[in-house]
């Protein structure tokens, strides 16, 4: 016996997996932008808890490292030459100051990256007619007026596109 699955039980399924409430119904359009921009968010959050890599270790960045990222470079600018931090799955360390902002520097570029794509993403999201919005996934080539825009935000807050 073999089992048939209608396509939209496992766009459902996949949705429902990342934590989004799926369209009641897949020929509307606003419903499917909506589950969309929620689907886009849940990877943009996934990519950036994912964190980044600096000198060779894992540094996750969920909302409460990013705060406490936050807080050691404030130690640091205000003099401190020495913060504790560790990388994932390590004992707690002195980093020295320099090493320090180098990491806030890059956790403040990966976080700054994600959200002004998923902002990028979601522009591209309200314009989508209902066909486009099926092929519109996290990472994919942004058209061509958006990644402009994107890359000149990159550029304007001195990173690199």
């Amino acid at each position: 016996m073999s089992v048939k699955h209608r396509t939209d039980s496992i766009r459902s399924m996949r949705l429902v997996s990342k934590g989004v409430t799926p369209p009641d119904d897949w020929n509307d359009v606003e419903q499917v932008r909506t589950a969309k921009k929620a689907e886009i968010g849940a990877d943009c959050t996934a990519a950036i808890y994912a964190g980044v890599e600096v000198n060779g270790k894992r540094y996750s960045l969920t909302e409460h490292d990013q705060t406490e990222i936050m807080a050691q470079l404030s130690s640091v600018k205000d003099g401190a030459t020495e913060v504790p931090y560790h990388s994932d799955g390590e004992l707690c360390r002195m980093y020295p100051a320099e090493e320090f902002t180098a990491l806030a520097k890059a956790a403040t570029e990966h976080v700054f990256y994600h959200r002004t794509y998923c902002n990028h993403v979601n522009a591209w999201i309200k314009r989508a007619d209902l066909q486009e919005l099926n092929s519109i996934v996290y990472g994919a080539d942004l058209p061509a007026d958006l990644a402009n825009s994107m890359s000149a935000l990159i550029e304007a807050a001195g990173g690199t596109a």
